[in-house]
């Protein structure tokens, strides 16, 4: 079992992902706010390209923010730069509580974008570099709860705010994205440097008292950590000369040693988006209008949509983290989304209006979704951050997520910006392009993923083709180097 102190490490950190998950969520309930509509959108309240671009320039920060997570991440340290990127998030907050035009909007939204694209790209990293191998799905994955629990936090925060008053009704709920960011940066003041970013510093003996406290400072752990402390030092050596360089690690992706381990880390967080998550978070108040239920009737039902997401990511922690192997996990997971996509389509093709005159049409609509989000939650909310987080080796491991999530956030951007327009053109049949995305989806992690499960990141390595330090045979002490073969690219403790 992880100790104690690996758990509580874990959760501060994962409060980026309750930050991403506050941010992006309470978007869906303020476009639900008639007064904000008015506000920002015009005398009647509609303007899909500006509706658009206040979700999508979001999702262009984060892009951006992906260009500043790797380089940052190696040279400020993982510790400070998930620090300074919550002070980021902080600022595009109260930009957005303040905001008196759609300018002054989407700077904020853009601002807190690229706080929250960087805290994608270095929290899975810091968290799987602070993790045992054997309990990483389950520690890794507590990002992706913070960001169902963020979720659910906005959702709600959005339905209390239709008992304000006039702009209150969604300045107020904007405030709640501070509190996240705050509690965070004060955190980071208390949690360790990675080991691994410290022995790439040479800071050997913080590195071994932050192991010490990692392995749970137990009789005879002394070994394990002089044992790994080494293992980890010539891993890092046998790298060094690779080079940590932005336009060299780049062009280390695209090459056909990782290329492999780099489509697949973009292709999964892209699915993150096209399997129909964001566009249904997003815009869900749009679709509770087209089979009927709108006002606070609509803001409570995206309430219960948030608790969905958080009984699914339980089901994860308890059940499938660690205990289901990934790649399963992925194909069954995008089956079962599409199924529901396709049950919802078609229901609300035949109830999906008042006019109808069948509500338990409407209803039967709704819990589709409400099923989707749990079962994103048990599949995919979590398990999209572990996979990448163990794909990449050291050298390339801030670069590589870091170019996952940009790849992730351009998916964003589009959906984003075409989804009011495809709402408003087609409706309910929009919706078949999640189900074709989904169903391919399955196919790649059933024939192109290997599966990483309950394996050391060496392990891992092997299934690429990798090869592999050898077991050191003496510990480390002082400033004794431990050879490794320089061809090695992976480290066996993430």
């Amino acid at each position: 079992m992880a100790s104690s102190y690996v758990v509580l490490i874990a959760l501060v950190v994962a409060l980026g992902g309750f930050v991403y998950g506050v941010d992006s969520g309470i978007i869906a309930t303020t476009l639900g706010h008639d007064t904000f509509k008015f506000y920002m959108l015009g005398p009647d309240g509609e303007n899909a390209p500006l509706t658009g671009a206040i979700v999508s320039l979001y999702n262009v920060g984060q892009a951006i923010g992906t260009f500043a997570a790797g380089y940052s991440a190696n040279r400020l340290s993982r510790k400070w730069t998930i620090c300074h990127s919550a002070v980021i998030a902080i600022i595009g907050a109260i930009l957005q509580t303040a905001a008196v035009n759609p300018g002054m909007m989407i700077a904020g939204r853009c601002l807190a974008g690229i706080g929250c694209g960087i805290l994608l790209t270095v929290v899975p990293i810091y968290i799987a570099e602070v993790s045992p191998p054997q309990q990483r799905g389950m520690i890794v994955g507590l990002q992706g709860f913070m960001i169902a629990i963020g979720f659910f936090t906005a959702n709600w925060i959005g339905y209390g705010g239709a008992y304000a008053s006039g702009d209150a009704q969604w300045r107020i709920p904007l405030a709640m994205q501070i509190p996240g960011p705050l509690a965070l940066a004060i955190g980071c003041c208390f949690i360790p440097y990675s080991p691994r970013w410290l022995i790439q510093q040479e800071r050997y003996d913080e590195a071994r008292t932050v192991l010490t406290a990692i392995h749970g400072n137990r009789n005879g752990e002394d070994d394990a950590v002089e044992q790994e402390l080494a293992q980890i030092r010539a891993q890092i050596h046998a790298e060094a000369t690779e080079g940590t360089d932005f336009m060299q690690a780049v062009t280390k992706l695209f090459s056909r040693q990782y290329l492999h381990r780099t489509l697949m880390a973009c292709f999964i967080l892209i699915m993150g988006q096209f399997s129909g998550s964001s566009v249904i978070q997003n815009y869900q108040s749009s679709f509770y209008a087209a089979v009927g239920f709108t006002g606070k009737t609509s803001l409570l039902i995206s309430g219960i949509y948030g608790i969905m997401g958080v009984l699914g990511q339980v089901i994860y922690l308890f059940i499938t983290a660690d205990k289901w192997p990934r790649t399963r996990t992925l194909w069954v997971g995008s089956i079962f989304l599409s199924v529901m996509i396709a049950i919802c389509m078609a229901l609300s093709a035949s109830y999906g209006s008042e006019s109808s005159g069948n509500i338990s049409g409407a209803r039967a609509a709704i819990a589709m979704i409400f099923l989707y989000s749990c079962g994103y939650a048990v599949f995919f909310n979590a398990t999209i951050w572990v996979v990448p987080s163990e794909l990449f080796p050291f050298f390339l491991r801030s670069t590589g997520m870091g170019l996952a999530v940009f790849s992730k956030a351009v998916a964003a951007i589009v959906l984003s910006q075409i989804t009011p327009t495809a709402l408003e053109n087609v409706g309910w049949r929009y919706y078949s392009l999640f189900i074709a995305s989904n169903f391919v989806a399955a196919f790649v992690y059933f024939f192109l993923l290997p599966e990483t499960g309950g394996k050391t990141l060496e392990e891992i390595a092997e299934l690429f083709g990798d090869a592999v330090v050898a077991e050191p045979s003496d510990k480390l002490t002082g400033e004794g180097a431990v050879e490794a073969p320089k061809t090695a690219h992976v480290e066996k403790i993430a």
